[in-house]
């Protein structure tokens, strides 16, 4: 209280006490808050092409709209594998604009507003629209020209603005495609001009043949305790051959062990115990309705209301025995375990299916649609059409005729023929009218479903004939995951906090990897874009990998495999080294080093014994050397292939040595060869170098398919998304 008394009598100490704690606090979170500006390479940014910022938050929204765009397109969610991939690509699309519009800048190459004009709005439509709206059909510019208009006018709950920001996407990514295009095209001129000398060049690679004899003296005939070798003598060789380890950027290695997150026995009793203790009321359920209601209340896997008739699985069930198809109505097989999942499999129904139907249809498109009123008109006309044939029995041929927008199918009164049950194109939805539930002579609606998940009236369907031959049947599955309890995945957790209790020095973790090989993983080339390690989804590990020293032990860190709801592992890693851009330090890369050394060291040996031997022709090597000499027949240099892999270098010395001489030691990728040209075919002068020429054109395409790559290194990048990803 006296304290505070004084504070009363001297309000300007309050005043700088306060003062001094806000400073104090912002001090603080700009030294630990991940936005700080005080930290380099944070901030609110992704990173950086050339100084040229990508914000954090436009690199999200890209992300966001990409994933959106491809579970809307394929009607899937997508997994913690699949988003990984879909943050590296939209990163490496965002870097890939800027690096493509430095060389717009630079080279004056650009996708002028006439040219998109053309690409988007008239029939010469870039492929990408094309395909988009009118898939493998005509273009056809008025219904073209009406969508665009129509852009702002959003469907009936759809989500605003979802029309307008497709077409934006659309036509970003036609000018990104047509600028690389032409970029690529310039690319082409300036190598694809081939000189008669390469075409001439080519043309003797791919013509001139000989037939030669060779011995082979293979590395792996020198083990490699042979060759004595210190640090010392590796760290000269890596002097000497730095080019070869050079790194274009930072990566790192890990050591790691996984504990696998998996039910135990008990978890494993618990699970089929909730099963057996409803087992009698299964068996009681007399028809179909009464085994999807048990299903609906008890089961984890819904009731999947469709046939399953052999060769076409079930997809709830991938492994249905082909014994099912012949036990009787209210049969019950189980318990047994598929994908992590305890299942019985009840027949509920059967029936006799057609492996093919006959169908007539009257589609409905809404291409031509340019209002709400238009749009509403046509679904009232899908009405009126099915309770004319349906309720008043009207004539379907001649409906067809008048009202299908199918042109093929109209003329024939809508028959489109025998449709497969094995045609995978067909979705589950149409197949269960036309296979599973339809009736001959009865009328269906058909809805087709929109890419932004809405269903819309699409075809009034009719089936006019059947060929019943398969046997069918509905099964009723009463499952139960196969999942770790709270308690069992806490033990886990414990063993793993256990080991990293024990192992939490260098030395301890080398101890133990020496003692448990088998237990112990690497992965290298880890970089700061890294989101999967060694086909783990970590980028909680990579963001430790980065943050970490070398030489440390992580914290128990949860990842996940991709495999499902039993996939996840916790994981104790250990940072093994650090290879920083540039030449690296021995330590980094010492296995590397090592084996390149002593495949080095083996040559040198291999050839010795070559030389030193002093044959003076292929057969005399070989009986010197205990080998046997092989044939190379109508070699040529173009296919450098010899029965031990690729060997240009040996192919070359017995397509151009001079017939007769005993060529080598040659170094080879599998080996030390001694090489002796038989006979020797020149190929005559050529007198129209075309298909050289077009071969030359075409190697030197598929290198400039490498260019962009190439720009990317050229640009100085900067990826800091790390900074704001992996902290959980």
């Amino acid at each position: 209280m006296a304290i505070i008394g004084e504070i009363r009598k001297r309000p300007g100490i309050l005043v700088g006490v306060i003062a001094l704690s806000i400073v104090l606090f912002l001090i603080g979170v700009a030294v630990n808050d991940q936005f700080s500006v005080l930290r380099p390479g944070r901030g609110t940014d992704a990173g950086s092409v050339d100084g040229q910022a990508i914000a954090y938050n436009d690199y999200t929204s890209e992300v966001a709209d990409n994933v959106k765009n491809v579970e809307a397109q394929n009607h899937i969610n997508l997994t913690d594998v699949q988003r990984n991939y879909m943050n590296q690509q939209t990163w490496n699309d965002m870097v890939n604009d800027i690096v493509m519009q430095r060389v717009s800048d630079k080279t004056g190459v650009t996708v002028s507003d006439d040219e998109m004009v053309s690409l988007t709005m008239t029939e010469n439509l870039h492929p990408l629209i094309r395909q988009q709206i009118f898939g493998n059909g005509p273009v056809d510019v008025a219904s073209l020209n009406a969508l665009i208009k129509n852009l702002n006018v959003d469907d009936k709950g759809q989500e605003p603005g979802a029309k307008r920001k497709l077409w934006n996407n659309l036509v970003k990514q036609v000018k990104k495609s047509q600028l690389q295009s032409k970029y690529n095209t310039l690319i082409m001129k300036s190598i694809g001009n081939v000189p008669k000398w390469m075409a001439e060049e080519y043309y003797e690679e791919t013509n001139k043949t000989a037939d030669f004899r060779y011995v082979e003296l293979p590395y792996a005939e020198v083990n490699d305790n042979e060759i004595k070798y210190t640090d010392a003598d590796l760290k000269e060789y890596l002097n000497k051959n730095a080019a070869k380890f050079k790194a274009t950027e930072e990566t790192r290695t890990i050591q790691y062990v996984a504990f696998n997150v998996v039910p135990s026995s008990v978890d494993s009793a618990t699970a089929l115990k909730s099963l057996t203790d409803k087992l009698e009321e299964f068996k009681k359920g007399a028809t179909k309705s009464d085994d999807s209601l048990f299903v609906k209340l008890y089961s984890e896997t819904p009731m999947y209301d469709l046939y399953s008739v052999k060769g076409q699985p079930n997809p709830q069930a991938p492994a249905i025995a082909d014994s099912l198809y012949d036990l009787p109505v209210g049969t019950v097989v189980g318990p047994y375990v598929e994908n992590g999942v305890y299942k019985f499999a009840k027949v509920s129904e059967k029936k006799m299916m057609s492996d093919s139907v006959r169908v007539r249809e009257i589609e409905f498109s809404y291409n031509n649609v340019k209002s709400e009123d238009e749009f509403k008109a046509k679904l009232a006309l899908f009405d009126s059409l099915y309770t004319l044939m349906d309720s008043l029995h009207g004539d379907f041929a001649a409906l067809a005729a008048a009202n299908s927008d199918n042109p093929a199918a109209k003329m024939k009164g809508g028959d489109i023929g025998w449709v497969k049950l094995a045609d995978n194109q067909l979705d589950d939805y149409y197949k269960s009218i036309v296979f599973h539930n339809g009736q001959v002579g009865k009328v269906y609606k058909y809805y087709q479903r929109t890419e932004n998940g809405q269903y819309i009236p699409s075809k009034l369907i009719e089936v006019t004939e059947t060929k019943p031959s398969l046997q069918g049947v509905k099964v009723a599955f009463f499952t139960r995951q196969l999942a770790p309890s709270q308690e069992t995945e806490t033990g886990i957790y414990s063993d793993a906090m256990q080991f990293v209790q024990n192992n939490n020095t260098e030395d301890k973790w080398k101890k133990y990897a020496a003692e448990h090989p088998t237990m112990v993983k690497h992965a290298a080339n880890i970089t700061k874009e890294s989101y999967d390690v060694d086909q783990l989804s970590a980028r909680s590990l990579v963001k430790w990998v980065f943050d970490a020293k070398r030489g440390d032990i992580s914290p128990v860190k949860s990842v996940d495999d991709g495999s499902g709801v039993n996939g996840r592992k916790y994981v104790v890693a250990y940072l093994e080294s650090v290879n920083g851009e540039g030449t690296p330090g021995l330590e980094s890369v010492k296995e590397q080093v090592k084996m390149a050394f002593l495949k080095e060291k083996k040559y040198e040996l291999l050839a010795k014994k070559i030389s030193d031997a002093k044959a003076s022709n292929i057969d005399d090597l070989a009986t010197k050397l205990g080998k046997q000499v092989q044939e190379a027949p109508n070699s040529i240099f173009a296919n450098p292939n010899l029965p031990s892999g690729v060997e240009p270098a040996v192919v070359a010395a017995g397509v151009y040595s001079a017939q007769g001489k005993l060529s080598g030691p040659v170094r080879g990728n599998q080996g030390v060869y001694a090489v002796q040209k038989v006979t020797g075919v020149d190929p005559p002068a050529p007198t129209d170098l075309t298909r050289a020429v077009i071969m030359a054109q075409q190697m030197a395409m598929a290198k400039s398919r490498s260019i962009q790559e190439a720009l990317r290194k050229e640009a100085k990048v900067k990826d800091y998304r790390l900074n704001f990803e992996g902290n959980n």
